[in-house]
């Protein structure tokens, strides 16, 4: 049985990296069989980890009917598909994206804390002058109500983007190398656990 696994993962890896030759139906059967996976994983896990222990344990169980509210503010969402009410379905998304953010900054203060904090350095070499010099000139960037046509505004704000460049190159750079290693996880599935010609 783990053999036969093996088989069909090694399929499903072949039919996707046949897209580095040109889209065809195989890519395309794999293409859906991910996607498909997928959606049907993550609808069986929220019925499963979150609407079933909600609905049957607090609201029915506890008595916290309150749970509708959120509930019916979430389905607000489905009004993307009545045309004419595509409005309505932007409450649901203003009501999610803030209370992500005032949840994550009242309390979840990890993730973001330490890199404001590690701005308040001392200006006592020249890395940490550097260091402060390129989050100013990126705050600045950002800032639109200021015209920054010429000058050292100007000047400033390209500095700004050239360090956000460098930063985005270096993530993108990460990015390639657990591709990389991935590339390597799938050749593995492939020529040691399927075709046993590695040990």
């Amino acid at each position: 049985m783990e053999q036969l696994g093996n088989i069909v993962s090694t399929i499903c890896i072949l039919m996707a990296w046949s897209y580095l030759i040109k889209e065809n139906a195989f890519y395309t059967f794999a293409e859906h069989l991910l996607v498909g996976m997928a959606v049907g994983r993550g609808i069986a896990y929220t019925i499963e980890v979150q609407l079933t222990p909600r609905i049957v344990d607090e609201m029915m169980g506890q008595g916290r009917w309150s749970l509708l509210i959120p509930a019916v503010i979430g389905c607000l969402i489905y009004f993307r598909f009545a045309k004419g009410y595509e409005w309505v379905s932007r409450i649901c998304m203003a009501v999610w994206i803030g209370y992500g953010a005032g949840n994550a900054l009242a309390f979840n203060p990890a993730t973001y804390m330490p890199q404001v904090f590690d701005t308040f350095i001392k200006l006592d070499s020249i890395d940490n002058i550097i260091y402060f010099l390129i989050v100013i000139s990126v705050v600045w960037y950002f800032i639109f109500t200021v015209r920054k046509d010429s000058g050292f505004g100007q000047q400033f704000s390209v500095v700004g983007r050239y360090a956000l460049m460098i930063a985005f190159g270096s993530a993108y750079g990460s990015i390639t190398m657990s591709y990389l290693s991935l590339i390597i996880g799938q050749l593995e599935i492939i020529l040691r656990d399927t075709l046993h010609l590695l040990k």
